[in-house]
């Protein structure tokens, strides 16, 4: 069964969100903010050519028997020809229902504008772009019947020969239920290590993994097979030799949906230098709708204590906690890469972290909360003291104000603030998806230690980015219960 609806299925769809509406819904909607006057750059067709893995995270109606609301998790592997046409040859999907998957290749269309937003259109669904490089692209889906939001990066192809093999840091979550990192090593498709696992609040850490079943050697769309002796069981998809995606196939209702890096280098206490910063943003989700997204900046001794003068802030179900002064703290780094982190804030608290250091300035972790399924990365800050942005960015966002929401686009730093191009989808349980494109402006206020008050007109009265360089870090809206990353783009 094809995971994304064919037309007929659509409509099947959008039947079914009437019935719970009321109300009836038309199909059709547009994914390119093709009405916008795009920002700068110089990204063309051509920037979108070879093949892509996609993962992503969303919440739509369900597939058969097409009643009611439920997230999923979802892997897409397609090639762009470079001049407007997709081949989709993977299309995996995990609702609530089970694993469905592509049974057949699939033609689409796309198009990329000048300043790297376009559109991906195939099989009745309509995804919005925006290019990071010509390898890297953030995505949303733009549906009546689904929003979602992720990440899409060229996949090497050379490297579909083979199981990915060396030391591994991973971090995977399950939707409302479980969050994942840990260091493995895999060698001939033979998975052992360790991994810390947060599951409905209660800690698994550390605990020993090994493969059950061992990694299967990948397919033209680098897609392979693996099981672990957690009982959880995976599709992966290779990026490139050092990097790779993976999510559930098993028919436990599972929605767990992650990635996993090369591990690289020593590590010690020393390997967080002395007064070196780092930054982290993360989300994860609550009991309720809204979820938590969090962001922050904090320094270190390079000896196990965090020194005063960071900065946190998160929003959990609605509830904002702003500007919180980082008084200071402690750190653990082992030789392995595992990693603790507990925060002292000034007027606040949050949860501690559990991490596992990809390279010397980059780790993969998770909040160790009673109330909260949550997981991030934090990175090395480089560019500090700061004064202002510099450079046209990309961002992708999601969470929940009123509807669910998910936004990508494009901002372009001016004398007076900054230009803001995004496409969005609000999703309300009842009512369906509401795409729309959207241009305006804002304006923002930078502090030496990266982090930045920003208004953006008609769209976020409150928003807090955190930079963890001039024009990439991660960002937290605080009139909403919103965050998400933004990314340098390349010069074109």
């Amino acid at each position: 069964m094809n995971s994304l609806p064919s037309i007929h299925h659509v409509n099947r769809v959008l039947m079914a969100l009437a019935a719970l509406s009321g109300i009836v819904l038309t199909a059709g909607c547009g994914s390119s903010n093709n009405s916008i006057p795009p920002l700068g750059g110089g990204f063309t067709k051509t920037s979108l050519s070879g093949q892509y893995v996609i993962a992503q995270t969303g919440i739509g109606a369900v597939q058969p028997p097409l009643t009611g609301i439920a997230p999923f998790s979802e892997t897409i592997v397609l090639t762009a020809d470079g001049k407007g046409a997709l081949n989709v040859t993977v299309d995996d999907f995990d609702q609530v229902g089970g694993p469905f998957t592509l049974t057949a290749p699939m033609a689409g269309t796309y198009n990329v504008g000048s300043d790297g937003t376009g559109f991906l259109a195939f099989n009745g669904s309509n995804y919005a772009l925006t290019m990071i490089d010509d390898s890297h692209f953030n995505v949303i889906e733009q549906d009546l019947f689904a929003t979602a939001s992720g990440f899409g990066e060229k996949q090497d192809t050379s490297a579909f020969t083979l199981a990915p093999a060396g030391n591994f840091v991973f971090k995977a979550h399950n939707i409302d239920f479980s969050s994942r990192v840990g260091g493995i090593n895999i060698t001939a498709g033979v998975i052992s290590g360790n991994e810390d696992v947060l599951n409905l609040g209660t800690l698994s850490s550390p605990q020993a993994v090994a493969s059950s079943i061992s990694m299967s050697a990948p397919d033209s769309n680098g897609r392979g097979t693996f099981a672990l002796t957690d009982g959880t069981s995976s599709n992966y998809y290779v990026v490139n030799s050092s990097k790779f995606h993976f999510m559930s196939n098993s028919n436990s209702g599972s929605l767990e949906i992650g990635q996993a890096e090369m591990q690289t280098g020593a590590f010690s206490l020393a390997t967080l230098a002395n007064n070196n910063a780092y930054v982290f943003g993360s989300s994860g989700d609550t009991s309720n709708p809204l979820g938590i997204h969090s962001a922050g900046v904090f320094t270190v001794d390079g000896a196990g204590n965090v020194t005063a003068g960071g900065a946190v802030d998160y929003v959990q179900d609605a509830t904002v906690n702003s500007n919180l002064v980082v008084s200071g703290g402690n750190y653990t780094l082992a030789a392995s890469g595992r990693g603790t982190l507990n925060l002292t804030l000034a007027g606040g608290t949050i949860s501690p972290e559990i991490f596992w250091m990809v390279n010397g300035t980059r780790a993969y972790f998770l909040a160790n909360s009673t109330l909260a399924v949550e997981d991030g990365t934090f990175s090395l800050q480089t560019g500090a003291p700061f004064t202002a942005l510099s450079s046209q960015a990309t961002f992708v966002m999601d969470g929940f104000d009123v509807a669910y929401k998910d936004r990508v686009g494009v901002f372009k730093p001016t004398t007076a603030g900054f230009d803001w191009n995004q496409a969005a989808n609000s999703f309300d349980v009842n009512l369906g998806g509401n795409p729309s494109a959207t241009g305006t402006s804002g304006t923002y206020t930078v502090g030496a230690n990266g982090r930045a008050t920003v208004i953006v007109n008609n769209v976020a009265s409150n928003l807090v980015l955190y930079l963890s360089s001039p024009n990439t870090g991660f960002m937290v809206q605080e009139d909403a219960d919103i965050g998400g990353s933004f990314t340098q783009q390349a010069s074109q």
